[in-house]
């Protein structure tokens, strides 16, 4: 009696058994553990029969480390009936959320099933040295939960993963944003487990909502048969839960099968969008709740999602959670791209001869210039650019592709960029197998450089400041290559390994991809920031050209054709002003009554950006329309 007296001021369940209270052991809090290799070889039969409900048996540690127990935790702990969950101590200071989500993943999916004995999978979040691939700590978690979570979706797994954090310095770095995720709480203040809360302290820090949480860490000094301690201590970390045993099931890893994601779809400003998913499950019906760049969309709750009206401000990614008693699974995106009409900005500038693409970022990833289209991967979004939206890539799985192949110089490529650190070790504008464009260069993370993979990793030992908008632009004529920034040249001095070197030749622009390179055979060196108006030419720009199209600041370029005037000349006839695209030639249109007939008339030559036509005035062509085709 006395050891079940001990057991009882520990846990507070031992008296209720022996009293064979059944109505009060129903009422009780299930009490759970959790584990790792310090803990010894543990006797899960043993634990069980300690009414130890549930246990979390660590699986990873940032990038670098897997625990040598894991596996026999999960296999030992099943058997003896405990539910088990894994979880990961992240790094948030070392490794982006999506590097280490998929570090985790692939260590512990085989481990993470729909068995009816799996708990969600968790987050250990409790070190604070820094954020990498994120924007914040709460950013950060949240982008882990969601990786997590889409690797099971497609192993055909539904989980919503919790998150533990102290009541005060875990809590508190995050936001309503991690909300979603279960809420697993640490404060060892003292209260009954049974009938006390984390939530004595810190209740500003509360993003679950005032007083919620689902599990709760209440010491770290316990003595739980079965369980040798912490390094030969004695000492195991004692858990309850918030709920009845019924209640616990709703934390087990559950089949929500999604059988049809949304898919990209391209529609005209002004028209109609529509995204729609099918899933099924077995047993429990589901709910959704649409997303859009991964923040709820108020309302937006069932199966098919329609926006009336798009605007470009509406492009982006539009995903949907669905939701039934075992858990949740987000869907990959389907991206919406939107067309709106080309204008040109008050005091806009003629874009330089000779260019080849174009992606103005304007709602869509489409090439108004020429064909290289590109295709949305990963974490993509649009932001607010330099002039209209712009590209925003995550720095962990965001990237664009293109049909563009390399090529040879004279080149130039400029853009509009808002860099951040990136993550990894490099960050790249533009690459492909053989070639890279990078703002932030391999060992010299803050110089803009060009790099040829088993080559050599130029730089300029100058780079882009980190937070602001400045404008990029590097041009080679196959001997020299220039470095400009905010329209002024920088140096066409390159470096490697510590030196000074002559500017090799033959080095190729690559073009099929944008925000990664691909020299490992997959998109790695992911940008972090946001990209807009990019620009490729087929000739080195020279530094009056590159400086007009800096100067045009938010005004941007003349990209659709336009009229600027009507002159009359000296023989009586019309002659009709234009502006558009330099190098694409201009369509002219006439019509009697404006609103309908209307006739090709011309294709007009625009070598320079600004051109004429001369007409002869009639009755019956009063009217005139251009246009270039996009």
């Amino acid at each position: 009696m006395k050891y079940l007296m001990r057991k009882s001021l520990f846990f507070g369940w031992g008296v209720v058994l022996v009293l064979g209270a059944v109505a009060s052991v129903e009422a009780q809090k299930p009490y759970g553990i959790d584990v790792f290799a310090g803990n010894g070889v543990i006797t899960w039969t043993t634990v069980k029969s300690a009414d130890i409900s549930f246990a979390w048996a660590k699986a990873t540690e940032g990038e670098y480390y897997e625990d040598t127990n894991f596996v026999r935790n999960q296999v030992d702990g099943k058997a003896a009936g405990v539910y088990m969950g894994a979880y990961d101590f992240c790094r948030p200071d070392l490794y982006s959320p999506s590097e280490e989500a998929n570090y985790f993943w692939n260590f512990a999916k085989n481990y993470i099933l729909n068995d009816g004995k799996t708990l969600m999978p968790m987050l250990d979040f409790e070190t604070f040295n820094g954020v990498t691939g994120a924007s914040s700590y709460a950013d950060w978690v949240n982008q882990w939960c969601y990786d997590v979570q889409t690797n099971a979706a497609a192993a055909g797994v539904g989980v919503t993963p919790v998150v533990y954090c102290s009541a005060c310095s875990g809590a508190c770095d995050l936001d309503s944003e991690d909300a979603i995720w279960g809420a697993w709480i640490a404060n060892y203040n003292g209260e009954s487990p049974q009938s006390g809360t984390p939530w004595n302290e810190c209740t500003t820090c509360e993003a679950w909502g005032t007083g919620v949480w689902n599990f709760w860490q209440f010491t770290s000094t316990t003595n739980v048969p079965g369980v040798p301690g912490t390094y030969s201590s004695g000492y195991c970390d004692a858990d309850v839960f918030n709920g009845t045993n019924g209640g616990l099931l709703k934390f087990l890893a559950g089949a929500i099968a999604v059988t049809g994601a949304p898919t990209n779809t391209t529609v005209d400003a002004g028209g109609t969008a529509t995204f729609q998913v099918a899933a099924s499950a077995s047993g429990n019906p589901l709910t959704y709740q649409w997303r859009f760049n991964q923040v709820n969309i108020p309302g937006a709750t069932n199966s098919i999602y329609s926006i009336t009206n798009v605007q470009i401000t509406d492009a982006g990614g539009y995903s949907v959670m669905i939701t039934n008693s075992s858990g949740n699974v987000t869907t990959s995106p389907g991206f919406l791209s939107v067309i709106g009409p080309l204008v040109n900005a008050p005091n806009s500038a003629l874009d330089p001869a000779n260019m080849i693409n174009w992606w103005t970022a304007d709602g869509n990833p489409f090439d108004i210039y020429g064909v290289t289209n590109a295709s949305i991967s990963g974490g993509f979004s649009y932001t607010n650019g330099e002039v209209g939206l712009a590209f925003r890539f995550d720095g962990s799985s965001a990237y664009l592709s293109t049909s563009g192949g390399e090529m040879a110089p004279p080149w130039t490529v400029c853009a509009w960029i808002y860099r951040q650190n990136a993550p990894g070790v490099s960050a790249a504008l533009l690459g492909d197998t053989t070639f890279a464009v990078k703002l932030e260069q391999y060992g010299h993370t803050s110089d803009v450089g060009f790099s040829e993979s088993g080559v050599a990793d130029y730089y300029f030992n100058a780079g882009l400041s980190a937070g602001v908008w400045s404008h990029l632009a590097i041009t080679y004529s196959g001997s020299v290559m220039e470095f400009y920034v905010n329209g002024a040249p920088v140096t066409s001095q390159l470096y490697s390994g510590g030196s000074t070197v002559a500017t090799p030749s033959s080095l190729d622009l690559p073009r099929s991809f944008i925000g990664v390179d691909t020299f490992s055979g997959s998109p790695s060196d992911y940008a972090l920031g946001a990209v807009d108006e990019l620009q490729i030419y087929n000739s080195a720009l020279s530094a009056s050209e590159i400086a007009s199209i800096y100067n045009a600041g938010s005004a941007g370029l003349v990209r659709a054709a336009q009229f600027t005037g009507v002159t009359n000349t000296a023989s009586g006839q019309v002659q009709l002003n234009l502006i558009g695209q330099t190098g694409k030639s201009i369509t002219l249109y006439s019509s009697t009554n404006l609103l309908s007939n209307w006739t090709s008339q011309a294709s007009i030559s625009n070598p320079t950006g600004a051109t004429n036509y001369v007409v002869n005035p009639t009755n019956s062509a009063a009217f005139f329309l251009s246009s270039q085709k996009y």
